[in-house]
């Protein structure tokens, strides 16, 4: 390991770490029309009212992804201001990257819901890279509405690195 000092202790002492959050309002129609235009998707599910009420959602609903990147520095496993006391016991703070985003849709978003999310680390590693050790969490966010139903599910593994 070239003298460096393990992250692992750390990052293992992270598991089981949780963080909630709720929106301070709800998902408007609008919202959803400018996300679907900036993904570059047309379905008039998206924005067309009169199209959306003709399908078995009844209404408008959001694009699949929506839930998982509305907010997204909100519903943050890591906020930056809750950083530092995270990853005590290291000589610096570390640098988060994104290693991978797996997406479980289970039902849409619609207008007038408040998202909410509730994350956990459920997983620790760590392996060798080109340029010393780096570090990797794997955690789970749930994201529900305000009714409590689950609207869809994010497994991520982040790399820290030191």
């Amino acid at each position: 390991m070239g003298g460096e000092a393990s992250l692992l202790p750390v990052l293992r002492r992270l598991i089981g770490y949780e963080a909630s959050y709720v929106d301070e309002f709800e998902i408007e129609k609008g919202m959803i029309r400018r996300f679907a235009i900036a993904v570059g998707d047309s379905n008039p599910l998206y924005h067309d009212e009169n199209f959306a009420r003709t399908t078995e959602y009844g209404g408008i609903i959001a694009p699949p992804t929506f839930v998982f990147q509305w907010n997204h520095h909100k519903h943050s496993l890591f906020p930056p201001e809750q950083r530092q006391s995270l990853f005590q016991g290291l000589l610096r703070q570390p640098r988060l990257l994104v290693g991978s985003h797996e997406f479980q849709s289970i039902q849409p978003l619609r207008p007038g819901d408040i998202l909410r999310s509730r994350s956990r680390i459920t997983y620790a590693y760590e392996k060798q890279g080109k340029s010393g050790q780096l570090g990797f969490l794997v955690f789970e966010t749930n994201y529900f509405n305000q009714k409590n139903e689950i609207l869809g599910t994010l497994t991520a593994t982040m790399i820290v690195l030191p």
